[in-house]
């Protein structure tokens, strides 16, 4: 991907674009999904999903805040060890300011279908780079309004907008901690621009990804003064959104890496040092101390795939949103009803919800399959919803870990939790019941996890 903004140079000639702005339906012939719960498997409709279905006290398109991903959605197959595949009709691949609005037409139009009412984009998805400031202000214009017209026209909006601040090769030693001035002054001001684009399409949510804000080298590197100018941008950036009067959820993506914690430990091990650690935000708990350090966790919330990263943001109150992509296994039903457990638990789905990262397959050349991948996908998440509501209902779960942790509900455990104990008060109470220490308890985790297996299959007879 193309950055937004490029050095100044010749300004070129604006053409107006009239090809766009066609009533051209990218997805004729593939109907609108919708629920039917007795859908043959031939069919591409919902079997769980039901939008307005209310499902523990709220709708069930309010639990499952989808959009759809506009980086992944303009994938023409290609991969790191491939060439692209296809290509789709909306798209030339051009740097064409026409070639970007029909890219962002075919994506609502593909919301539209899903029935998703959010998508989501980095800058340099929705603007081609320009050769001079003023032509790239024209095309903000431009694309801005285009947007707005197809919002009020699908009600279909746009949840975020993050700067891509990682593609282009002038980010190749980091955006925000970059060693070069103008580097750090022109990710400063493609920030500032998308924020107040985001407010004029009254976006939800604003993120931010660092993923190129780390060290190769020690001995070329100045760790301390990248951090510092890292949290700097940081705060002046939720000032400026501030000055705004622009009310959104500020959100950051930490750097994961999919392959941790998949089992392979080989492949785990070889990346783990080089192409994570050196990251200055390479978890949520990197991610976490940082903002807590530099007093910026008032001003941001993190994104986290499901899984242990989503859980710890959450246990902080910082869970700002959860994606699903290809490389977290999206149709894992145990892992989509912990994550949704979690959803639950917390009251609310957060403020950025569910955002589908889903890189169509390199020989998925029709737009069916396209349909197919995404609607499998949201319906999985409302499976997944209905067997976590289930366990939130029957409170099995919740009864077993009072039961397990009542030491903590009275007397001296009560107290420790309340921060009222002394060491010495400690030892004495050890001292009195020392006979007890090794009378370990069974946590019964094989049998919560057949029960938990229970409501997962359960769903299958809805």
């Amino acid at each position: 991907m193309a950055s937004t903004y490029a050095q100044p140079g010749p300004k070129r000639q604006r053409v107006k674009d009239v090809k766009a702005t066609d009533n051209t339906d990218y997805f004729q012939g593939i109907d609108k999904v919708e629920y039917n719960s007795m859908a043959c498997p031939q069919e591409a409709g919902y079997r769980h999903y039901h939008a307005g279905e209310r499902v523990n006290g709220r709708a069930m398109e309010e639990w499952l805040k989808y959009s759809v991903s506009l980086t992944e959605f303009r994938s023409n197959g290609s991969d790191k060890h491939g060439r692209p595949t296809y290509q789709r009709a909306w798209d030339d691949h051009t740097s064409s300011l026409d070639s970007y609005k029909r890219c962002i037409k075919a994506c609502f139009d593909f919301c539209s279908k899903l029935g998703v009412k959010y998508f989501t984009a980095f800058d340099s998805d929705l603007v081609p780079q320009a050769d001079s400031w003023e032509e790239n202000k024209n095309n903000w214009e431009d694309v801005t309004e285009f947007i707005q017209e197809h919002v009020q026209r699908t009600h279909v909006k746009l949840l975020w907008i993050a700067p891509d601040l990682h593609s282009h090769a002038r980010f190749a030693s980091g955006a925000m901690t970059s060693n070069d001035a103008i580097t750090f002054a022109h990710a400063a001001s493609q920030i500032k621009k998308c924020l107040e684009i985001s407010q004029r399409l009254n976006c939800e949510c604003f993120l931010l990804w660092p993923h190129r804000e780390g060290y190769e080298s020690l001995f070329q590197s100045d760790i301390a003064r990248e951090i510092k100018l890292f949290s700097k941008l940081l705060k002046i950036t939720a000032d400026y959104k501030e000055r705004l009067a622009y009310r959104c959820q500020m959100l950051i993506m930490p750097y994961y890496r999919s392959s941790y914690g998949s089992g392979n430990q080989e492949y785990d091990r070889s990346f783990r040092e080089e192409d994570r650690i050196h990251r200055y935000m390479w978890d949520v708990t990197s991610c976490l101390f940082f903002l807590k350090n530099y007093n910026l966790e008032r001003f941001y919330k993190v994104c986290a795939p499901p899984g242990h990263h989503m859980f710890m943001a959450n246990v902080y109150n910082m869970l700002g949103g959860v994606f699903l992509s290809d490389e977290w296994s999206q149709y894992d039903s145990r892992r989509l009803t912990l994550m949704m457990k979690c959803i639950i638990d917390q009251g609310a789905c957060p403020a950025a919800g569910i955002n589908l990262k889903l890189t169509p397959r390199r020989d998925g050349t029709e737009l069916r399959d396209l349909v197919c991948a995404y609607s499998r996908c949201v319906d999985a998440g409302a499976r997944a919803l209905r067997a976590a509501c289930g366990v939130a209902s029957e409170q099995v779960f919740s009864k077993h870990l009072q039961q397990r942790y009542s030491s903590y509900h009275s007397g001296y455990g009560a107290r420790m939790v309340s921060g009222e104990l002394s060491m010495e008060e400690c030892e004495e109470y050890y001292k009195k019941n020392q006979h007890q220490s090794h009378e370990q308890s069974t946590s019964k985790a094989d049998h919560m996890e057949m029960v938990f297996q229970r409501y997962i299959d359960s769903c299958e007879q809805i």
